[in-house]
């Protein structure tokens, strides 16, 4: 009796360990289907914008042309190539681009008038006129919309004319092409959740990091701990600093320059943090005063977040510096210099929290209404 009930425990506990290695299979396959699909989705957004950008480009110079063809203007054709050349990356790019040829257009109009009617409609005169065109608009900063003049000016070499009505025709295709171009470029898929999706990413990088000091800094072993931690912060920052750039060329508004400060100042925050990483390597022993820059750590780690302006975590650092200058001498040369190495860490977190009071210290009230207020 007693060997049938060993029996029937050792298959108990047999099922019991199948089932949860079967659970244990089952979850390990739902992480990696959704790594794959968080992967799948990033993949497509990276290749919607260029298929947006294409779909923009073919849609607008078919239009471009239409129109001029509608509106009976020659060499209609040429409105298409403009709006192709038009459409940019940004709607920011795209208007200043379409200034630029404006102006540009109106120079190119000068030119071959006084050149062609002085030198004649030839090629030798054309090339004359390539020559001052391009060399006047280079220090103008209107290098992107040689092309396109270029080749308007072209048609005024074919039909060895320049009137008034000629003229027109050239300024009308460039608007249409340009005009097209800038309309559609106007509309850009909102890039506002994926940089907030970056900020998160960012403070939760960061929030590892002072998680990560608070831990090792009271360790006297510190060979496991590397500086590997600072790489995914650096590559998301990099991306952070990448997206609010695009957000703000394709905005209109001085509030989205928050995006791009904001990178910033963590970008300058990554910096002190590797300079204290550097320090917390060359501390020897764990002195008490090691308990408290710990806990300093810790508490920074856990209200670590983008609306938390950081004054009520400077007082506290403040009041540590008081605690650590009234404490008792260093009786020993190593402690000495692990005092000194702590006294420096506190400085560089002192600089960190600066940073973020600095930077809360500029928003406006609209800012803080708009991003602080609105979680």
């Amino acid at each position: 009796m007693f060997a049938r009930l060993s029996y029937r425990g050792f298959g108990n506990g047999f099922v019991v360990y199948y089932i949860l290695m079967k659970a244990w299979r089952l979850t390990e396959c739902v992480i990696v289907a959704k790594s794959q699909q968080k992967q799948m989705k990033e993949k497509i957004k990276e290749r919607a914008e260029p298929m947006l950008k294409l779909t923009k480009i073919a849609i607008g110079s078919v239009v471009s042309i239409f129109l001029a063809d509608m509106l009976g203007l020659n060499y209609s054709t040429s409105a298409g190539i403009i709006t192709l050349l038009t459409i940019q990356d940004t709607s920011r790019e795209t208007i200043v681009i379409s200034v630029k040829r404006i102006f540009a257009f109106l120079l190119a109009t000068i030119f071959s008038y006084i050149i062609f009617h002085l030198a004649g409609y030839h090629v030798f005169s054309y090339g004359i006129f390539l020559f001052l065109f391009i060399a006047c608009c280079i220090p103008l900063h209107l290098g992107d919309a040689v092309s396109v003049n270029a080749v308007l000016s072209t048609h005024y070499l074919l039909e060895k004319e320049m009137s008034p009505s000629l003229i027109g025709n050239e300024a009308l295709l460039l608007f249409i092409g340009a005009g097209i171009g800038t309309l559609l470029n106007l509309y850009m898929p909102g890039k506002g959740k994926e940089i907030r999706s970056m900020q998160h990413r960012l403070e939760e990088d960061m929030r590892a990091v002072l998680l990560r000091m608070s831990e090792y800094i009271t360790k006297e072993d510190r060979s496991d701990y590397t500086g590997t931690c600072f790489d995914k912060l650096q590559a998301d920052i990099a991306a952070g600093q990448k997206q609010a750039f695009a957000y703000m060329n394709n905005t209109f508004f001085q509030e989205s320059k928050y995006f791009i400060a904001y990178m910033n100042m963590r970008e300058q925050q990554t910096v002190v943090l590797r300079d204290i990483y550097k320090k917390i390597l060359s501390v020897r022993t764990v002195l008490p005063q090691t308990e408290q820059v710990a806990q300093l750590f810790y508490e920074i780690s856990v209200t670590f977040g983008e609306s938390n302006n950081a004054r009520d975590l400077l007082v506290k650092l403040s009041q540590l510096l008081v605690k650590m200058q009234d404490s008792k001498l260093p009786e020993t040369r190593e402690e000495f210099e692990d005092r000194a190495v702590l006294y420096a860490i506190l400085r560089d977190l002192e600089y960190f929290l600066e940073l973020k009071k600095e930077f809360a210290d500029t928003l406006t009230e609209e800012q803080i209404r708009r991003y602080w207020q609105t979680k």
